[in-house]
């Protein structure tokens, strides 16, 4: 009756695309419970989401749920470019860290000593706060910001609607005072980690995209992965952005803004599995894993401590407790594109999830995801046992 049923589930597996079969004597239930979280989503008209669910090194489950580009009739894969928004805040502040490891920067020097043209804010802001999200600098795209205007002398739109140069943009953005004292509170801050980028270019004379790839991308072999600081680059592969429009359609929803650092990295699932990885066993720079500490180590601002655990933001990675485990990652948005990395590293286990679109949100399928194949990893009576 077990092979009977085992063979059931692969073949209902081998008729949906969109499942990659991996270990089906372990998985198999789980890959098939996912899928039907997006059964909804028809491949030929509709964006949706690309997931990789990561066990111990290895994919477990691969799905591609939705088109990539609807005009040319392209489905998602796992090597599909998609933007991922916030989820590369952990990139820009890998950089900042190997600089550091490098000796061309100190964390806990002012950020004027790399960015002498920032208006005084009267008080010290170290790169840490700003890796931290405690340097109480104002957020750029609030409401209450007025200095960001269009040609028409009207409030800023973000996204697509209006355009600045990443030099124009960061000629207003530093001459903004500060929200708040800095050193205070957690504050989140897409500006911090814009100017980070700055300071990388300043101290290493080579722009984000230069240097990550140089530095993170290449030792990886994260071969098209990069921070994309020109919008109208050729990207093969890459997922195009929509939202709904009239009638049930879609209609393309990009950015014209080119800054990275708070965001632009592009990426796929093939790709994502080995940075995954290295936060196990770290490949970068001079290969200590002291640099994953410093990433994962919140601020005072955030740190909680239950049962032995130490969690709260970190660099670039907010951790929490989830279920009893200690969970780190982050979410991302920018116009059509959200994403959602959660890795459990007692259980060594990660879902990443990227979309194409916000008709599905990241964060939620998730956390869906994540209990899906919990009851499995945290089931102690599991039939076979894990390997």
């Amino acid at each position: 009756m077990k092979g009977l049923v085992t063979s059931c589930l692969i073949a209902i597996c081998t008729a949906i695309p969109a499942c990659d079969q991996v270990k089906p004597d372990n998985w198999q239930a789980q890959s098939i419970a996912v899928d039907s979280l997006f059964s909804s989503i028809d491949t030929q008209s509709q964006p949706g989401c690309s997931v990789g669910i990561i066990y111990r090194g290895d994919f477990i489950h691969r799905g591609n749920y939705g088109a990539a580009n609807l005009e040319y009739g392209i489905p998602l894969s796992s090597k599909s470019v998609f933007r991922i928004g916030s989820v590369s805040k952990q990139f820009t502040a890998i950089a900042i860290l190997l600089l550091e490891e490098q000796g061309k920067l100190s964390l806990d020097a002012d950020v004027h000593e790399y960015l002498p043209g920032l208006i005084n804010y009267q008080s010290p802001v170290t790169l840490r706060h700003m890796l931290w999200h405690t340097s109480g600098m104002a957020e750029y795209t609030d409401a209450d910001i007025t200095a960001f205007k269009n040609v028409n002398s009207e409030p800023f739109r973000w996204g697509n609607e209006d355009y600045l140069t990443t030099s124009e943009f960061m000629a207003i953005l530093s001459q903004l005072p500060l929200h708040s004292p800095p050193n205070q509170k957690f504050r989140y801050s897409n500006s911090a980690y814009f100017l980070l980028s700055q300071v990388v270019e300043a101290v290493s004379g080579q722009s984000l995209r230069e240097f990550a790839q140089e530095n993170i991308f290449e030792p990886l072999k994260m071969k098209k992965s990069s921070f994309n600081d020109n919008v109208n680059r050729v990207i093969t592969d890459r997922a195009t952005g929509y939202r709904p429009s009239e009638n049930g359609k879609y209609e393309i929803f990009e950015t014209n803004l080119a800054w990275v650092g708070d965001g632009g990295i592009y990426t796929t699932i093939d790709d994502f599995i080995l940075w995954d990885q290295n936060y196990y066993h770290n490949r970068l720079g001079n290969g200590d894993q002291t640099l994953i500490e410093l990433m994962e180590r919140p601020s005072e601002h955030t740190r909680e401590k239950q049962s032995q655990l130490e969690y709260g933001y970190g660099f670039g990675l907010e951790s929490s407790l989830y279920k009893g485990l200690k969970r780190v990652g982050h979410a991302g948005q920018w116009v059509a594109f959200n994403s959602h990395y959660a890795r459990f590293t007692d259980l060594q286990f990660s879902v990443v999830t990227f979309c194409n679109t916000l008709e599905v949100n990241a964060t939620d399928i998730t956390n869906q995801i994540i209990d899906i194949y919990l009851a499995r990893l945290l089931d102690t009576s599991a039939n076979p046992p894990l390997q």
